[in-house]
């Protein structure tokens, strides 16, 4: 079963990394901008889109194919380990290049275009009359996840002394199969990840699109980032119920079938979030003028702009948010979220 579920996770990964240019508006193409949609009829920029299918495609087949030849030949389930993580690491860091590459060859594919009057380099339109309350989802809805978090927090300090010596870290689908000495840190750590959530969903409510220009630019992106946060408190809920009923499970035992229904409910809203990512992002078409700023996307990927005041903002290619690099705040709330994420990451 171990296999199947490292496989499944590895295939999953893959595709996602496969999917990427099918994962943004338009009229964008590895994170480089057009004026409107023109650019999914040009010939070489469906070449450039065949060429990184097929490369990435590659990559991911010789990865598992290499997985699945470990899987079968060893028995040593440290080793086996070991070699998985080494081909997720791989995975990801290999079809990121390629789609680096990608971009690279579609900047040199605009460059030979006939330069587009809808695209602006050096001029924005501002839309002005709508509030901040009409735009950006309330910091009150927050509120929805503090019963939840308050409980986990009350379960971990007045639970403490009555937790057994050896706490369950890592729990497989027939229930705990990885211990470790309880401490303030292991038990605490479903409480740092609730607080994580919390604080990425704070400050993705006021995510701009990754389009400018107009409000055209991204149709549909005010209502989309309202539905994206909606989404993303829901799915937080379902997880700090599932962090809640972890540290359940370090006084009493629990039915298994309590975690799986809200794994299943969580798996869910990612598919809902799919959904209205095609619909109200992927299926609209972009008006002009639109900015022409890819010189502040980083091989279309990581966004720099020092007169852009946003912490975080939409991601040019997938679904989700990524940081402006150039905000040092930015870079203190992300630090902050490693350090959570490699702690809970040590702890089990």
């Amino acid at each position: 079963m171990n296999v199947i579920v490292s496989m499944g996770t590895f295939i999953f990964i893959a595709v996602l990394f496969i999917a990427q240019p099918w994962f943004s508006r338009k009229n964008v193409l590895f994170g480089v901008v057009f004026a409107d949609d023109a650019v999914t009829r040009n010939k070489s920029a469906w070449l450039i889109k065949r060429r990184y299918l097929a490369e990435a495609s590659g990559c991911a087949a010789l990865l598992l194919f290499t997985d699945l030849l470990f899987f079968f030949m060893m028995k040593n389930e440290t080793f086996l380990t070991s070699v998985y993580t080494f081909t997720i690491v791989a995975l990801v860091f290999i079809e990121t290049l390629l789609f680096i590459l990608a971009n690279r060859r579609t900047v040199r594919l605009k460059k030979t275009m006939q330069p587009d009057p809808g695209l602006s380099a050096n001029k924005m339109i501002v839309e002005l009359g709508k509030s901040d309350h009409e735009t950006v989802l309330s910091v009150y809805w927050l509120f929805i996840l503090l019963p939840i978090f308050l409980a986990t927090v009350a379960v971990t300090v007045l639970g403490y002394r009555y937790m057994p010596d050896m706490i369950p870290t890592h729990f497989g689908i027939y229930g705990p199969d990885r211990w470790a000495p309880k401490s303030w840190t292991v038990v605490f750590t479903p409480v740092l990840l609730e607080l994580a959530l919390c604080t990425v969903i704070l400050f993705i409510r006021r995510a701009p699109a990754s389009v400018k220009g107009n409000p055209n630019a991204a149709p549909g992106y005010v209502r989309y980032r309202k539905m994206m946060s909606l989404l993303m408190l829901g799915f937080a809920l379902l997880t700090e119920l599932i962090f809640l009923l972890t540290v359940i499970r370090f006084l009493t035992p629990i039915p298994q079938l309590w975690l799986t229904i809200v794994l299943l409910a969580n798996i869910g809203l990612i598919i809902a979030l799919f959904i209205f990512y095609v619909r109200f992002a992927r299926n609209r078409k972009g008006t002009g003028p639109i900015l022409d700023d890819d010189t502040k996307w980083i091989f279309g990927l990581f966004y720099f702009n020092r007169s852009d005041p946003s912490i975080f903002i939409e991601k040019r290619v997938g679904i989700g948010y990524t940081i402006n690099m150039a905000r040092p705040s930015a870079w203190i709330i992300l630090l902050a979220l490693i350090v959570i994420s490699i702690a809970a990451v040590w702890n089990h």
